[in-house]
């Protein structure tokens, strides 16, 4: 219905998932992938993956989780930071909807910036593998792949 921002158009489709997501990139892979399998978008909301942000995960949740327009939720994670942790808290006390996940950095080196001042990990904290179990313990299952976000939208129909 309405478009801002630098998005290529050709990937998007009208939908009903929602899309929470740290990269613009990753954003469009997935969702590019989710257009190709049938599942189109609601809203979709790059928060980026700077320490400081406009809209947090937490936030984009709560809306989509009043949004009639919105039945199922997909959240692109990366590592750095502890906005995926926050988001997996918040999913399992307020959100009822359908959420998945992918968390980008799994091979990523602990301790060395990987892109942009949002994405490094320290003492343990911020690494892909907390934040996939964070989303675990949450009942919020994860891709190991981009490829694999519109399979496991499927499995929440």
């Amino acid at each position: 219905q309405s478009k801002m921002g630098i998005m290529p158009n050709l990937l998007f489709k009208e939908g009903d998932a929602g899309v929470i997501s740290r990269s613009g990139t990753l954003t469009y892979e997935i969702v590019n992938a989710m257009t190709r399998a049938g599942f189109g978008q609601s809203t979709c909301i790059g928060i980026g993956g700077d320490p400081i942000i406009g809209t947090s995960m937490v936030e984009a949740l709560a809306l989509f989780q009043k949004d009639r327009a919105t039945k199922r939720i997909v959240l692109v994670g990366e590592i750095g930071g502890t906005a995926e942790e926050e988001a997996a808290d918040f999913i399992r006390r307020r959100v009822t909807k359908p959420v998945v996940a992918y968390v980008a950095g799994r091979s990523a080196p602990p301790g060395k910036r990987m892109g942009h001042a949002g994405a490094i990990i320290q003492a343990g904290k911020g690494t892909a593998e907390s934040k996939v179990k964070a989303f675990a313990d949450a009942g919020v299952p994860v891709a190991q792949y981009p490829s694999e976000v519109a399979t496991l939208l499927a499995s929440t129909l």
